[in-house]
């Protein structure tokens, strides 16, 4: 049974510990599932692989939204961009749902010193409220000096000779300091660090280049389009904001995508050892005794897959996200699962860990059984969507993921009319090459899955939490 810590949790406080725990919440932008212990062929990640050694890693974890803003608010709010219409990157949380208890304010009302350090919200004085001081990041002061010194935009990739100057290096030296200062104090903490890379540009130090010859980084799976799928379906944007590449929309020449992907694998070593950092402060301290510790990616990223580049659509490789949580006193500490699970379960199991009521109704659902049995039966469904304008109109692709298939619907945000499917059957086409929605075969699959797209996620949660109250 796992070591809980409060009154409200699903497992019985035990008598000796009424301590409430801290909590380590580090997430990562732009970071797929590239690391060894998801199964990354080459990917130099030893800090992260050891910690999913000590943690539970969830091998079917997904985002709600694959962009920053949209992602990071449902995380921090427990809400589906749905239900908070935050689905832009313009929109902050204190201005869209003002009254919404975030995350870190609920840590906060419950005594907890709540700290933010690095990219946490999309927008850096997002929700201020909710911290115990003001947030801190980095990135802000490094871009300030090379707007100084009138220094260009610059490629997509840069090889960084030493690593101090960077700013994720100097959050979490910061990071690491606090935690000296928040180790010696009575209260407990929410520290939340969030690291920029492997966001463009792909930044890293030399060292962290060299951990990998060019020769053996993998092209990926497939660089065409989606057999079948709607010309909206992947696009790419954001990488073409970079010198030293042709005019958008591309093709992006071999030798610059060789270099792109390069450089992505580097800039996750370069923060898979500053996650490495964060950790051995933590077990110094003797903290990890009484700390919670999640690592969590807001979304996943293209490398050239089906032609695009980014982030910004529905496809597996943008929803599918890294999660791995370690919590005191886990009975299986090395373990993995399979289950599908939420961004926005991540709200509902910290604080039934740590013994504090809903504040609001969330929509997600504590993970908290499922950590103390990987094994057992979970969500049926998760879900994602996102925006595009596509044939004249606002669309929204609404995507249902589950454990065999993945469906997109492609609705009109007015019309409610549904304009193109997309699904895809991850048993004989893991790496989604073509769209099934119009074969004969898997028309039922795709009239179940359109199902449970219309009776949405409450259904699906409903059914599971009666499977966890009755076993």
């Amino acid at each position: 049974m796992l070591v809980s810590f409060g009154a409200h949790s699903n497992n019985p406080l035990p008598s000796e510990n009424t301590s409430r725990p801290n909590v380590l919440f580090i997430s990562i932008d732009d970071l797929r599932p590239d690391i060894g212990s998801y199964g990354h062929p080459i990917a130099k990640t030893p800090n992260l692989d050891s910690f999913s050694k000590s943690a539970i890693l969830f091998e079917q974890a997904y985002t709600q939204q694959a962009v920053c803003g949209p992602s990071r608010a449902a995380l921090l709010t427990g809400l589906r961009p749905s239900t908070t219409g935050i689905r832009r990157l313009d929109q902050t949380v204190s201005a869209t749902v003002p009254r919404v208890t975030t995350m870190n304010k609920m840590f906060k009302q419950n005594g907890y010193e709540t700290v933010s350090v690095g990219k946490i919200y999309h927008h850096f004085k997002d929700d201020v409220d909710g911290w115990s001081k003001p947030p801190v990041d980095a990135i802000y002061d490094f871009r300030k000096e090379r707007k100084k010194r009138g220094l260009p935009k610059g490629p997509p990739y840069v090889v960084w000779e030493s690593e101090e100057l960077l700013p994720d290096a100097r959050n979490v030296a910061y990071a690491v300091k606090e935690l000296d200062r928040l180790g010696k104090q009575d209260d407990p903490f929410f520290l939340a660090v969030g690291l920029h890379r492997p966001h463009l540009p792909f930044r890293a130090p030399k060292s962290d280049w060299d951990k990998y010859d060019p020769k053996n980084v993998p092209a990926p799976k497939t660089t065409k389009q989606q057999l079948g799928a709607p010309d909206w379906a992947v696009v790419a944007w954001e990488i073409w904001n970079y010198d030293n590449l042709p005019p958008k929309p591309g093709p992006m020449p071999k030798s610059e995508g060789d270099k792109l992907r390069h450089g992505y694998l580097a800039a996750i070593s370069f923060v898979d050892g500053l996650v490495g950092q964060l950790l051995e402060k933590v077990a110094a301290l003797g903290l990890d005794k009484n700390t919670i510790v999640v690592i969590w990616g807001d979304h996943g990223f293209k490398l050239g897959d089906h032609g695009g580049w980014s982030k910004h659509s529905t496809v597996e490789l943008d929803i599918h996200i890294p999660l791995i949580i370690r919590v005191p006193g886990m009975k299986a500490p090395g373990s993995r699962t399979k289950a599908l699970v939420e961004t926005v379960d991540i709200y509902p199991t910290l604080i039934d860990i740590a013994g504090l009521e809903q504040p609001h109704v969330l929509e997600g659902v504590s993970l908290l059984p499922l950590i103390d049995q990987p094994d057992r039966t979970w969500k049926e469904a998760v879900f994602a969507q996102f925006p595009r304008y596509a044939q004249n109109q606002l669309l929204m692709g609404e995507t249902v993921r589950t454990d065999r298939f993945r469906y997109t619907a492609w609705v009109g945000v007015r019309s409610g009319i549904t304009v193109a499917e997309e699904l895809y059957d991850h048993v004989k086409d893991p790496i989604e090459s073509t769209n099934l929605a119009s074969n004969k075969d898997y028309r039922s699959e795709l009239e179940r899955h359109d199902s449970i797209r219309l009776e949405g996620w409450k259904k699906i949660q409903n059914k599971l939490e009666r499977s966890i109250f009755y076993k």
